[in-house]
């Protein structure tokens, strides 16, 4: 029984070390990184911000520009629960911030959500 103990102990001292975080994290399958830049009650106030966000970034990046009910994403913070937010989202922190900073948006959170809509 001892010698079991110790080949058990032996093995969990075995487990390789946590990599370290870099600012281009990823995201688990199924999840994407979302910069949440403002949110409404009602989605017709940010039809302006939207279209101010889309002109700044270009054609290439609107697929990446939302207006959606904050039910769509899980993991966002509770102060957007019933609101629709204005964000930008790709698969990495990288790429998301490589677009705020062109457009001189800043993000009022940005974090990793996965989306629960289909389009």
């Amino acid at each position: 029984m001892l010698l079991c103990l110790v080949a058990m102990l032996a093995a969990c001292s075995k487990v390789s070390p946590t990599p370290p975080a870099t600012s281009a994290r990823t995201t688990s399958p199924g999840q994407v990184w979302l910069a949440v830049l403002g949110s409404a009650e009602d989605p017709n106030e940010l039809d302006a911000p939207y279209a101010e966000l889309v002109g700044s970034l270009g054609a290439g990046s609107v697929t990446h520009v939302v207006v959606s009910p904050s039910a769509c994403y899980s993991g966002l913070p509770s102060r957007y629960d019933g609101r629709y937010v204005l964000g930008v989202w790709d698969a990495t922190e990288r790429a998301v911030r490589a677009m705020l900073d062109p457009a001189g948006a800043r993000e009022g959170w940005i974090g990793a959500v996965a989306s629960t809509c289909v389009d």
